[in-house]
């Protein structure tokens, strides 16, 4: 408890206090230091998770699902839809959203504009609802194949003129990226291995064996001893048991009485 006594009161005086602020330094906090790689990767994945959690992108992608049959994967043809629950996700291809980012604050830098992440969340945003972007629906199970090189992504199955973005922004695309642009594009229409989705063919998993450690019970043996539980359970008929069976002292084999934990008895039962 608070003792009253030793409560220190203070008056209040109604007078006015003035702070003068003369000759303010010009902002120049940076949050990120974008010359450090690792900050720098930061400062991308930042903006990359921006966009995933706004309320803009959210809307865009469920429009894309319900109005451009968005909800199938390209590889398996399973829905979200279908009775099988499967997650399906959006890919963004044949560039990454950590590309389209990184190429947008190139441009921003270039012309000197705004590099808030806000900012440019908000010019990436604008580059999907025009859709100049790339993206295909995969599940789960594809979505990491393809983030771990095991699974190709030709590209006249995507969704968004891709071309056009790449046309508008190619002055701030690396030279790599180009050529590696060139060879998706070109192995998407010729016959390549990569083309091969044999990792996704279902495989059938057959268990051989004759030790019976492994052998699984017979349907009718369980059937019987499962109905005879239940005869066993229905004739006790949920009787607890009496006062005299708790207080029975259990032996061993060796006629020995067993430690056993004596219960404890609010009401003396005088029977």
């Amino acid at each position: 408890m608070i003792d009253p006594d030793n409560l220190l009161l203070v008056t209040k005086t109604n007078t006015n206090t003035i702070i003068k602020l003369d000759n303010i330094p010009e902002y120049d906090f940076i949050t990120w230091d974008l010359e450090n790689e690792k900050d720098f990767r930061k400062y991308i994945q930042t903006i990359e998770k921006e966009i995933r959690h706004s309320y803009e992108y959210k809307e865009f992608i469920h429009y894309i699902i319900d109005n451009y049959d968005m909800s199938k994967c390209s590889f398996l043809q399973v829905s979200s839809l279908d009775e099988v629950d499967v997650k399906i996700e959006i890919h963004h291809t044949p560039f990454t959203l950590y590309d389209i980012v990184n190429i947008i604050y190139r441009k921003r830098v270039f012309y000197g504009e705004s590099l808030e992440v806000q900012m440019v969340a908000k010019e990436v945003m604008m580059l999907h609802y025009r859709l100049l972007v790339g993206l295909i629906p995969v599940s789960v199970t594809c979505h990491n194949l393809i983030h771990e090189g095991k699974l190709f992504i030709p590209v006249n199955n995507v969704l968004g003129n891709y071309r056009e973005f790449v046309r508008l922004y190619k002055q701030f695309i690396s030279e790599e990226e180009l050529e590696t642009l060139e060879r998706i594009e070109r192995y998407s229409t010729e016959e390549s291995d990569l083309l091969n989705t044999t990792i996704l063919d279902m495989n059938m998993i057959t268990f051989n064996t004759d030790n019976k450690e492994y052998q699984l019970p017979n349907f009718n043996n369980i059937n019987t001893v499962m109905q005879n539980r239940i005869q066993e359970i229905k004739s006790n008929q949920y009787v607890l048991p009496v006062h005299e069976d708790i207080k029975e002292v259990r032996v061993d084999d060796n006629n020995k009485a067993k430690d056993i934990i004596q219960p404890f008895y609010f009401i003396n039962n005088t029977k």
